[in-house]
């Protein structure tokens, strides 16, 4: 785990400094697989959760099996300089080779302030290998799956991209992600 990732764990996570993630509509987050793009479906995407303006947050290697069904919520606490932000949330298993391909997202548009935020991410049935990790990313775009956010608070049909500015989200606080496990 890197310098610059968060840790997943089972408890909520509180954090007195908040990690800020900055937006640039002119480079955003890409799509990679999931259910709103095409090609759907899982990829690798450990080269994509290097990019400066995805955070990631990985457990601890499980030690068994975790079996997920259902949907999963991701609750947030995240600010934003701007009166609109978006936020992309996936949910990947990293291997024992470091490889981390995607089974569930979620995404939202928000106005802010809003406190706390919520993302139901893609209902799934899943099964995570022993040894292997769970990772959280988070982004502010999912392009083009999603139109980018241009900040401004209008539609996406209503916005112009040479209006849009770079947005900053400070997230922290109590943060946590519910998961369906199964027995």
């Amino acid at each position: 785990m890197s310098e610059t990732e968060g840790q997943l764990t089972q408890l909520p996570i509180a954090r007195s400094v908040p990690e800020r993630l900055v937006h640039d509509p002119w480079r955003p987050v890409s799509a990679l697989g999931g259910h709103a793009t095409f090609p759907a479906g899982t990829f690798d995407r450990s080269s994509l959760d290097g990019r400066s303006d995805i955070l990631t947050y990985t457990s601890e290697p499980l030690s068994e099996d975790l079996h997920l069904a259902g949907e999963m919520i991701l609750q947030i606490d995240c600010t934003s300089d701007s009166v609109s932000f978006d936020l992309c949330a996936v949910l990947s298993e990293v291997r024992s080779n470091h490889s981390v391909f995607n089974f569930t997202q979620g995404y939202g548009r928000f106005d802010t302030p809003q406190q706390p935020i919520r993302i139901a991410l893609q209902p799934t049935c899943a099964r995570i290998a022993a040894g292997h990790a769970l990772r959280l990313s988070l982004s502010a775009a999912c392009s083009p799956a999603y139109a980018v956010n241009a900040g401004t608070g209008d539609a996406p049909c209503e916005s112009r991209l040479i209006e849009a500015r770079v947005i900053t989200l400070k997230i922290g606080g109590r943060s946590f992600l519910e998961l369906p496990v199964v027995p």
